[in-house]
């Protein structure tokens, strides 16, 4: 299902997208260099805003958990890249174990195991899945659909590899490790110091991940992807602070937060004005580590930091796990101007290695175009993909959805990219 953009883009955007569509082959050059210098993560996802005037992520995952609402067109490729991926890291690579979620039976988490799975398996390799919570003893099957269910296994340690016991004799021991596992929680004992290969590493966790520094290096990539675009890098880039020393439920940093959320609104305004856009400004305030869409809340005057209820400052002061939130990212809100039957949708880009794999679309029936879609009641529709995110068609215009499809794709590698910088780092 293809969505319908409410707007039609501005020429500035229309001028972008023309770019990027016409000069697809420089632009592929372009980050074939790139990964000369940079290593992608193995790998990522990453949520797109398109507000019409604006085409810019908002977030980037590199635990990604939505592998089951891609579209079947691009599975051939996902397993072509999933295998260069760990053959880069794990030549000799045969067998992998994938390490989930703790303590989750959410049923669309592990159907994302099991296409996870799938793919890493057709790319020749033996799988089993992994869990890493201590509760745990003994293997059991969690049932995914009908006639369908997938086996969780308890790990173990032995000297300095990690296996799963297959019986009294004889243990299951991978070549690799690939987490599923954003490991909010922290490192785990059982995997530091192991011999086995980590995909991806155990720094590139949400206990030691800032959203911060991504977005910092984002900065640093659009500077320089705009430098022969001649675009105006706002277009495709949010402004973004950070602020630590917070406590929302002591009200701690209260004032600073209204002050810098105050100075970008004015910020925003003006480039709004220089681009006779009629939309009215708001930024997001988020947690800076974390994800699942908790620790988040839409600011629109920064007098309502000020006046934030008992509801909403318990809201923000923990995230997954139980983590206390003391670190924001105060980030530009961009409308999403795009809608499925009605309802707003933002689309969600997913990459292994380098390569763009496919995606889908968040879709919330109860939510505003400026308004955060990764909450209860989301629901989601793949991207329907062709050749169009690989390479576009120059005959079509450029704001032809299957070119758009393209431009998202381009955006995308930047965050990746910046992801890449930011592990290296």
């Amino acid at each position: 299902m293809i969505p319908t953009l409410k707007v039609k883009p501005s020429s500035q955007l229309l001028k972008l997208e023309d770019y990027i569509i016409n000069h697809s082959c420089d632009i592929e050059l372009w980050f074939r260099n790139q990964w000369k210098e940079y290593q992608p993560p193995f790998y990522a996802s990453v949520d797109l805003r398109n507000s019409g005037f604006k085409l810019a992520p908002v977030d980037t995952n590199l635990f990604p958990a939505g592998f089951n609402n891609l579209c079947d067109t691009f599975l051939p490729l996902s397993i072509q890249a999933a295998s260069i991926a760990i053959e880069k890291i794990c030549p000799e690579a045969k067998k992998v174990m994938i390490i989930v979620e703790s303590h989750t039976r959410n049923i669309f988490y592990l159907k994302n195991i099991y296409a996870l799975s799938e793919i890493i398996k057709n790319s020749g390799l033996e799988v089993k899945i992994g869990t890493l919570d201590p509760e745990i003893s003994e293997s059991f099957f969690l049932k995914i659909k009908k006639n369908l269910s997938i086996k969780i296994e308890p790990i173990t340690r032995n000297g300095n590899n990690v296996s799963i016991k297959v019986d009294n004799k004889n243990f299951y021991q991978p070549c690799a490790i690939i987490l599923n596992n954003d490991l909010s929680g922290g490192e785990p004992e059982i995997l530091k110091g192991i011999t086995q290969n980590v995909i991806p590493p155990l720094r590139a966790g949400w206990h030691k991940r800032k959203k911060s520094d991504h977005f910092t290096q984002y900065n640093k990539v659009v500077s320089e992807f705009s430098q022969f675009t001649n675009i105006d890098s706002w277009l495709i880039n949010p402004y973004f602070e950070k602020l630590d020393n917070l406590n929302f439920q002591e009200r701690k940093g209260e004032n600073e937060l209204a002050s810098i959320v105050s100075n970008m609104l004015q910020n925003i305004s003006k480039k709004y004005k220089e681009y006779n856009i009629t939309q009215e400004p708001y930024v997001v305030v988020k947690a800076n580590s974390g994800t699942y869409g908790m620790g988040i809340m839409i600011i629109k005057n920064s007098e309502d930091v000020l006046n934030l209820n008992r509801k909403i400052r318990k809201k923000m002061s923990v995230i997954k796990g139980g983590e206390v939130v003391t670190e924001v990212i105060i980030q530009e809100g961009i409308h999403t101007e795009e809608t499925i039957e009605e309802s707003v949708a933002e689309p969600v880009i997913y990459m292994i290695d380098r390569f763009v794999v496919g995606g889908f679309f968040r879709v919330h029936t109860t939510k505003e175009k400026d308004e955060n879609l990764n909450s209860p009641g989301m629901h989601f529709i793949p991207q329907p993909f062709e050749t169009s995110c690989i390479m576009p068609d120059q005959g079509r215009p450029c704001d032809d959805e299957a070119n758009r499809f393209y431009a998202y794709g381009v955006i995308a590698r930047l965050a990746l990219i910046a992801a890449s910088r930011e592990l290296q780092e």
